[in-house]
């Protein structure tokens, strides 16, 4: 009697449906997993939504090369990559300024040359198109056709549409068809494709693929898209947002040789009879109180499709599923209860992204395989879920674990086969309030410091560190560093003061020895949003530090008049570490401004005894920023030739002891804002001298 209560409570839980919901059983094993933050980041800022794929790309010619695509919080749409070979991380950014909206995030496909195929889009500007370029070099993101515009909606067939906005891309090849496919939202909010037979230099007009049954006005259907890249191409639509249905339901067809299909091979239409009406189309899930939404579809080795998706009893509770069809059946089992939506609800107020779960995805390669983000002691933690029964039961590898931010949206590397050790990527959230810094009226709007900030993380561990001084492992020890404080920056820094400038010197100054866009960009996006620091500041309360530590006082008249009569007395309020570097920096960055610059060397290398004592432990107790910013002082004096090359060995064992000091305990992880810097700072100045 007991077991029957269960089992009928189980059953009104998740619908009466004829697709029955069947509980699973799951063993975790073995694993090495540890917190996000100790696994290589492929970028410190950047975020995508779950329509539009492939996001991650693998691909293997005169290079080994896992691609991915993002949109960073200040609205750059970047294509990226991490060489297997090398293990270099570089990135490119293709557009400017597009949109801050996570739902921007680019999809990448590769041609039979081995170049790149782009397409990206906007989510809240109305009657935009989508946008597509190419890699002029195969296997190279360095450079790329100028980015055209696609306006595929066709206006005169649906010249009644209320709405012509291009979201989401999902573009798939057919070599048996020698076409690409595009799939996005378009006319009136509805799955909507069009087809190139010539690499994209031409597209069909788009056309309207899913119709669903209106009861409501402008029903907004989601799509997701899968080919096996040669005939096949499979869909799973909802009838609309979670939030708005109060029925959705979950369906499936496929496409091949012009026509549509059920996953059984019975003919729904051809091409030329679009669109598809959700009757006509192969049920999933589907309830009468429990509202769903689709997260990806994949096929396995007979080419029947498998799909995932979530659940919702209730706004708060997320349960994954996972669902199969063989046997001219679909078979659906419940994996596991999330743990509810991840983005941080504000104080008194109503989530208005209630349906937002960590995610769960498919391995394309071996599709009994799913990732998923699931809430483990407070925290979104990514797993590995293995099946060798269609979903009965699972076991459990962890891939992160104790991580102190939430790790969400995992994507599956697409053609990254069993072995390659590049597999996942995901998120790591340092801040997700909203998806986008324009909230139109939604929800409460959003400061431009708090709009979302997340990495995008590989699942390859940082490399191992340890206290050598050579280029290869103080780089390593930089990196991570300068990582650290891109993932975690510090709003209260005033943008007007010292402090804040040594945070963009020092990773100005990490730039500078890599070279790599990913920073520069960064840089230039500081410049671009808060370049005119110092343009209303009152001068009696800015400081010469202020001045000199500034990234763009060379491009402000008032405080460049400032400098002309720079003198030694002026560095006298502050106290002797940060006045040094304050004095080298000037030298520097405004050697042709200050009148006195001769005076002012001269006063530094007579101070150098007292300079050089400073690099003394003992003299400075534990306070790592002193040391640093010293060790700084002294290494870039002695390249700038202030001081006597002689103290190379000096300096060099100095910052090797700190450096040491930090990797105990992993103290570097610790430090505040302007230690890091100064440990930047620092460090470039002695791999600049690692030669000498």
């Amino acid at each position: 009697m007991k077991f029957s209560t269960v089992f009928f409570g189980i059953f009104l839980m998740l619908g009466a449906n004829g697709l029955a919901q069947q509980p699973t059983n799951h063993v975790f094993v073995s694993s090495e997993a540890t917190s996000s933050e100790n696994y290589t980041s492929m970028t410190f800022n950047g975020v995508w939504c779950w329509f539009s794929d492939p996001r991650a790309v693998y691909f293997e010619g005169k290079h080994k090369r896992t691609y991915a695509g993002w949109i960073d919080n200040y609205g750059d749409v970047h294509i990226g990559y991490y060489d297997h070979e090398t293990q270099v991380i570089d990135s490119k950014v293709i557009y400017d300024n597009l949109e801050i909206d996570d739902h921007d995030n680019p999809s990448i496909v590769i041609d039979d040359d081995g170049r790149l195929l782009v397409f990206f889009n906007t989510h809240l500007q109305d009657e935009r198109p989508l946008f597509f370029c190419k890699s002029l070099q195969p296997e190279s993101i360095q450079e790329w056709s100028p980015v055209e515009e696609l306006f595929l909606n066709d206006e005169e067939k649906y010249r009644t549409a209320r709405i012509l906005r291009h979201t989401y891309t999902n573009p798939v090849r057919l070599s048996n068809e020698k076409a690409m496919y595009l799939f996005w939202r378009g006319v009136d909010v509805k799955p909507s494709f069009s087809v190139s037979k010539n690499n994209g230099e031409s597209w069909s007009a788009g056309e309207v693929l899913f119709q669903p049954k209106e009861e409501y006005d402008l029903k907004v259907p989601y799509t997701k898209v899968y080919s096996d890249g040669i005939s096949k191409i499979h869909f799973t639509f909802t009838d609309g947002h979670p939030a708005k249905e109060t029925n959705n339901k979950l369906y499936y067809m496929y496409y091949e040789n012009g026509a549509f299909f059920k996953a059984n091979g019975q003919k729904i239409k051809e091409v030329s009879q679009l669109p598809v009406l959700a009757s006509e189309l192969d049920v999933i899930f589907e309830s009468d109180s429990i509202k769903s939404w689709n997260w990806d579809i994949a096929q396995n080795k007979n080419g029947n499709p498998v799909v995932t998706y979530v659940k919702f009893p209730q706004k708060d509770k997320h349960i994954y599923a996972y669902a199969t069809f063989e046997n001219n059946q679909w078979k659906s089992y419940d994996i596991i209860e999330a743990g509810g939506w991840f983005p941080k609800t504000r104080e008194n107020t109503v989530e208005p992204s209630p349906h937002y779960s960590g995610g769960i995805v498919i391995d394309h390669e071996m599709p009994n395989t799913v990732y998923l983000s699931v809430k483990r002691n407070g925290v979104f933690e990514i797993e590995q879920w293995t099946t060798q029964n269609r979903g009965k039961s699972w076991k459990v590898q962890k891939i992160t674990e104790n991580s102190t931010k939430d790790n969400i949206r995992p994507f599956a590397v697409r053609g990254a086969k069993p072995g390659n050790p590049l597999q996942l990527l995901w998120l790591q959230s340092t801040n997700y309030i909203y998806f986008a810094h324009d909230t139109r009226g939604k929800t409460k709007e959003v400061d431009f410091k708090e709009r979302f900030h997340t990495a995008v993380k590989m699942n390859l561990k940082k490399p191992s560190l340890t206290t050598s001084l050579t280029k290869e492992n103080l780089l390593q020890f930089l990196r991570q560093v300068a990582e650290r404080l891109l993932e975690n920056p510090n709003h209260s820094l005033s943008k007007q003061r010292w402090n804040f400038g040594m945070w963009y010197a020092g990773i100005e100054a990490f730039y500078e020895i890599t070279k790599e866009d990913r920073y520069t960009n960064e840089l230039q996006n500081i410049q671009q949003y808060f370049g005119d620091t110092l343009e209303d500041v009152d001068e009696e309360s800015t400081t010469i530090f202020d001045v000199i530590w500034s990234f763009n006082a060379k491009n402000n008249r008032k405080t460049l008049q400032q400098l002309e009569s720079l003198q030694l007395a002026d560095f006298e309020e502050q106290e002797a570490s940060l006045s040094f570097a304050s004095q080298i920096r000037a030298i520097e960055q405004f050697e042709n401004e200050i009148a006195s610059i001769e005076a002012l060397k001269a006063s530094i290398t007579k101070e150098k005894d007292a300079f050089l004592e400073l690099l003394n432990p003992k003299h400075i107790g534990d306070t790592l920023q002193i040391r640093a910013l010293i060790i700084y002082s002294v290494a870039a004096g002695i390249r700038n030739g202030i001081f006597d090359k002689k103290y190379i060995d000096t300096v060099k064992s100095s910052l090797k002891q700190l450096q040491s000091e930090l990797l105990k305990n992993q103290l570097f992880k610790k430090l505040d804002t302007e230690t890091s810097a100064a440990v930047l700072l620092a460090g470039k100045e002695i791999y600049l001298l690692l030669n000498e």
